[in-house]
């Protein structure tokens, strides 16, 4: 990663360059404004406009603050007042508010619209999850194509944690939150100047939290540690300096596992027959790692930021990030194994197996990038048409080393022990442990251990976006278009022998392209309504996409294109703000299962991976916000997705058409919010929300078909379990809070209890990845701040 500390310490070099020569100059100072700014310039975006929930502008959308009502397609933000408000304290699965929009985890994956997503954007940069929430200023959600303006995206958008800023009013405030699961949590968040003179004004922000819960089930506990520290400076000719430090420590023992398969086997010998007719939900309230488990992750980063308006047509950005980040596990591979019921034997035991081996896996990643970003503002046409000219360029690299290794060799006397033990007989009418659970004795011990995978891979992404938009009709019709043009190459090695066409340690390197455009339209059809179209494509490789997979001659990255197209709404004086949309979107090179005669000729057929699959999504959304008065408020999104494969490759051809496991047909959410302004219940509010999912498949859309294979290729299907066609039910959260904040006449302190209820009516359900939802959960919270005058 020299090339990275490299680009870090050029940009953070020209910061300092850029502040010595501005406090060189001693320019006048800029005139003071009263509105707080995330940000300021082009790049920036302002908080001053009360909506509740829902900001007006955003930056994920353009990379320069924008509207989000100018924008010819959808863009989404969650504020951290929303996480506070219904007790939100780790951004995961239990974000399903957004319609289209579920499946959130530490780890970077997400689906929107229809489609699965590995990593994230944290302030624009890539990230693979790893965040906290109490660093966390707003998650800003760009859907469809449009995320490649980014460079590589998934075809449903992409996800961006914007990082809270400085304020220039001084802030303190101590946070302490207590409740069901064993939740602890204590929270500092300080802010304000730290000095104001001739030569600019700094600010700062420092965040620090520690949290921790379990999980309603033995051994399993979950611990974050969360820093974060940011310094901005503005200088006299409003150009912004801003650097930002985070760390996290997430400590998971004995992590969840999913409810395993259940087959029932009718009570015949044979297996034609055989159904697959769900899972095991009461033997996932049971640990199956016990004692001696871990999964743990950990982040650790610098970002450096500056930006400023040249004159009044050109503006600049620069910025870069470095991050380590690490995971370390064990005896995780080792849950809970398929079920089979009713066997033809009746003395044959139901049981579940877990693994063979223990195993620890260490996965280290580093890398960083560099953006630049010029915005030229400008008119035409004797100042009729107004132009916006962004050009970028983006540098991105990513390294990770992955070492596995199991316990020991099978010959091992505590590997020979616990495969004496692993197998669990259950009761076959509730599906639980019959006896007690034996769990894998022994810590990983170095020197006996059997490597079965190590591995090195760097990704390297150079690209630019060139973008153009202009306004027409004194603003009526808003024109975008542009073209993002990257190069993707990889190196990878591999150090344990794999069956493929490269040799141990040999360097695998391997360049690829892309050239996406994107063009929309969004038109004022009067003062209070918009229609908008936007088309736009994008490419797709995983950060760590297999060797093997790299080295094939006919690799290609996924592709996709997409429509979008609807109204967008602001009514009542800009009270009532809405978006209606549709979507339409095709992704390619999907890797599937092919068929290959081997030799030509021989009516010998093997299964080969290929990227020649098809996805298909479509679906339409609706987003509201409606302030009814001062004191009252509503907000809404919904989400309707139909999401099927068109190929998934020769070797299951009755995949086609079936559902994209992990993808909710529907969901979304509605709040409303009800907060005193005046009298003698100033500083109480009440907040109502609600969430549902609908009926989710969690199967491969191939899962439990055997085929046969004739000499002229055909497949034939031999027998089915339909595993493919189970789903998890819909469900429907209620989620409630109420807060009160007293401040003492004359005191700049004031105090703020809360109190959350999240499930409040106690409803059962599973998710999607097959855990079970959490039961009604109370929370209570305390916090004592201090608010100093803004300067």
């Amino acid at each position: 990663m020299k090339a990275n500390l490299t680009l870090t310490a050029l940009l953070l070099a020209g910061c300092a360059a850029g502040m010595t020569a501005r406090l060189a100059a001693q320019a006048p100072a800029a005139p003071r404004s009263n509105e707080e700014v995330v940000r300021l310039t082009e790049f920036n975006v302002t908080a001053s406009e009360d909506r509740g929930y829902a900001p007006a502008e955003t930056m994920t959308g353009t990379r320069v603050a924008t509207k989000i009502i100018d924008l010819p397609y959808t863009v989404n933000v969650l504020t951290a007042e929303f996480f506070e408000d219904f007790a939100i304290f780790e951004l995961a699965d239990n974000i399903v508010q957004i319609g289209s929009f579920t499946g959130l985890d530490i780890g970077g994956n997400f689906n929107l619209r229809g489609f699965s997503s590995s990593f994230q954007l944290r302030d624009g940069f890539f990230r693979l999850g790893r965040y906290g929430s109490s660093n966390i200023d707003r998650m800003e959600i760009i859907k469809g194509s449009n995320a490649a303006i980014y460079g590589r995206s998934s075809p449903g958008g992409m996800v961006n944690m914007i990082s809270k800023a400085p304020k220039n009013r001084e802030g303190q405030k101590l946070t302490f939150n207590y409740g069901s699961y064993g939740t602890e949590r204590v929270t500092l968040e300080a802010t304000g100047p730290v000095a104001s003179t001739s030569l600019g004004k700094t600010s700062y922000i420092v965040t620090a939290s520690h949290y921790q819960r379990d999980f309603g089930q033995e051994y399993a506990r979950n611990r974050n540690y969360e820093y974060y520290g940011a310094l901005k400076h503005t200088f006299p000719d409003s150009s912004n300096l801003l650097i930002a430090a985070e760390y996290l420590l997430q400590m998971r023992h004995a992590p969840l596992n999913a409810a395993p398969l259940v087959t029932d086997q009718k009570g015949t010998a044979s297996n034609l027959d055989d159904e697959a007719v769900g899972y095991a939900w009461n033997l996932a309230r049971v640990n199956p790692f016990g004692y001696n488990s871990e999964l743990n992750r950990g982040y650790s980063g610098l970002t450096a930021n500056y930006d400023k308006r040249i004159d009044d047509v050109w503006s600049v950005r620069t910025s870069a990030n470095y991050y380590l980040v690490r995971r370390w596990d064990y005896n995780q591979n080792t849950g809970w194994g398929g079920i089979t019921i009713n066997p033809a034997n009746a003395a044959t035991p139901v049981q579940s197996a877990r693994g063979a081996t223990p195993q620890k896996g260490l996965i280290f990643e580093d890398g960083g990038g560099v953006q630049g970003d010029v915005l030229a503002k400008y008119w035409t046409g004797n100042r009729q048409i107004e132009h916006r000219t962004l050009a970028t360029i983006d540098i991105n690299d990513y390294y990770r080393w992955d070492p596995t290794r199991q316990f020991a060799n099978a010959s091992n006397p505590d590997i020979v022990a616990w495969n004496a033990v692993r197998t669990v007989r259950l009761d076959p009418l509730t599906l639980l442990p019959s006896g007690p659970v034996s769990y894998f004795p022994k810590w990983f011990q170095w020197g006996q251990e059997v490597a079965t995978r190590i591995r090195k891979q760097r990704v390297t992404v150079v690209g630019g976006l060139l973008r153009h938009q202009a306004a027409f009709f004194n603003g009526r019709l808003l024109a975008y278009a542009g073209a993002r043009y990257d190069t993707v190459r990889f190196r990878h090695r591999e150090f344990i022998p794999v069956p493929t066409a490269f040799a141990v340690g040999q360097l695998v390197d391997k360049k690829l392209s892309a050239l996406k455009p994107n063009l929309g339209l969004n038109y004022k059809l009067n003062n209070s309504l918009r229609a908008f179209v936007n088309y736009s494509e994008s490419y797709f490789v995983p950060q760590s996409e297999a060797t093997a997979t790299v080295n094939a001659t006919d690799y290609k990255p996924e592709i996709a294109n997409g429509w979008d197209y609807g109204f967008k709404g602001s009514l009542l004086n800009d009270r009532l703000n809405f978006t209606l949309s549709g979507f339409y979107a095709i992704r390619e090179n999907v890797q599937v299962t092919d068929l290959q005669e081997t030799p030509p000729g021989s009516g010998n057929y093997l299964e080969v991976a290929r990227r020649e699959g098809n996805q298909l999504v479509r679906g339409y959304e609706f987003d509201f916000n409606w302030r009814f008065t001062d004191s009252l408020s509503a907000g809404g999104s919904w989400g309707h997705i139909y999401s099927i494969y068109t190929d998934y490759g020769a070797a299951f051809p009755l995949a086609i058409g079936r559902r994209v496991q992990g993808i909710a047909p529907v969901n979304g959410g509605a709040y409303i919010k009800w907060a005193a302004t005046g009298g003698a219940l100033k500083g109480l509010s009440a907040n109502i929300g609600v969430s549902h999912v609908g009926p989710t498949p969690t199967e491969a859309p191939n899962a439990g078909d055997t085929y046969t294979t004739t000499r002229t290729g055909e497949r034939v299907l031999a027998r089915t379990t339909y595993q493919w066609r189970l789903r998890v039910p819909g469900y429907t959260l209620w989620n409630l809070g109420l807060r009160y904040r007293y401040q003492p006449s004359k005191s700049s302190y004031d105090h703020t209890f809360a109190l959350n209820v999240n499930n409040a009516l106690n409803q059962e359900y599973e998710r999607a990845n097959r855990l079970l939802g959490e039961e009604r959960s109370v929370f209570l919270t305390y916090t004592v701040g201090r608010t100093g005058r803004n300067r």
